[in-house]
């Protein structure tokens, strides 16, 4: 059984199982379903433990792990092996729960068939992989069947919510505040689409502008110039962007900015000393404004960083902007 260790705690089980002798048949295949699954933080969803057996099957055990940061598995239900003994055991501290049952009827079951309904409630965004461990199927004689236990995985999704910005008509320097399923240029912009004409990102290496088309990949961090050709409400969703780490370039770099508003000088701590000065687009206007870190106040025309807005950022050196 290469070291798995029969762990049902239930008796008759227990007895059964730790009899199993290896059989040669490696049809039966384990998996959950569905997979990937995801939920929101709070959410509670249903996850099924699936076999396909060609054996026939009428009693198993299966340790699940999990990450207790991203989920929780709170309960388990019997499926389709219909059950005399049913085995749930939450070790919760330490991030799995052992299940298992034995068939009531004492036959052998083949075919699909559902072993074990798990509720999985999301706690933290993150991913976390579902893997087994000292697993064992069986027929009634006690016989264990050789089998292939498929891992899982779920994924805790950050909250979705809805980013809207003003643009008008002219450039607009602007930046991705959340993180979309899909951060392609036509899909983001789909809210104006029709309403611009070019979209321009600056390579702050070769200090050249680089045009952006439909399919072009937008990304977090970075500020973008967009040319409207009419007013327009650029909307879209995702997940808030949150934390940054650009790395910068001796001279200009365009960047953007994270979910939320930050007041300078304080948002560019992480290069304090290692830029001249800040500038932003205004679009109103058309025309540009300055924030100097060593000016006096009255003389900057802006003092803090907001979401959705584009910066260019003058480095003195090579440095890496962080927030927080």
């Amino acid at each position: 059984m290469n070291g798995k260790r029969i762990v049902l705690g239930v008796g008759i089980i227990l007895a059964i199982l730790a009899v199993f002798t290896a059989n040669a048949a490696a049809d039966n295949v384990i998996f959950f379903d569905p997979d990937p699954s995801c939920a929101e933080p709070g959410e509670t969803i249903h996850v099924g433990l699936w076999i396909n057996c060609t054996d026939g099957v009428a009693a198993w055990n299966d340790d699940i792990h999990y990450d207790p940061e991203v989920l929780n598995i709170t309960n388990a239900e019997p499926g389709d092996v219909y059950t005399e003994m049913w085995s749930f055991f939450p070790y919760w501290d330490q991030g799995f729960v052992r299940i298992g049952s034995w068939s009531y009827d004492y036959m052998d079951h083949t075919g699909l068939m559902l072993l074990a309904n798990l509720t999985i409630v999301a706690i933290n965004p993150g991913t976390s992989t579902l893997y087994h461990d000292n697993y064992a199927i069986g027929n009634w004689e006690g016989h264990e069947w050789d089998a292939t236990w498929i891992n899982g995985t779920f994924t805790c999704l950050a909250p979705q919510e809805t980013f809207s910005k003003e643009l008008v008509e002219g450039w607009n320097l602007i930046s991705l505040p959340l993180t979309a399923d899909n951060m392609t240029v036509s899909s983001v912009f789909s809210s104006v689409a029709g309403k611009y004409d070019a979209i321009y990102r600056y390579d702050a290496e070769t200090h050249n502008w680089v045009a952006l088309g439909a399919d072009d990949t937008l990304e977090n961090g970075v500020g973008y110039f967009i040319h409207m050709t009419e007013n327009g409400t650029w909307t879209y969703q995702g997940s808030a962007y949150t934390a940054m780490s650009i790395p910068l370039e001796p001279g200009l770099n365009l960047v953007g900015w994270v979910n939320t508003s930050a007041s300078l000088p304080d948002a560019l701590s992480s290069i304090e000393g290692d830029y001249w000065y800040v500038a932003r687009w205004n679009a109103t206007a058309q025309k540009f404004e300055v924030y100097v870190p060593d000016a006096p106040p009255a003389f900057n025309d802006f003092n803090t960083m907001e979401r959705g807005e584009g910066y260019f950022i003058a480095a003195k050196t090579s440095c890496t902007l962080t927030y927080p």
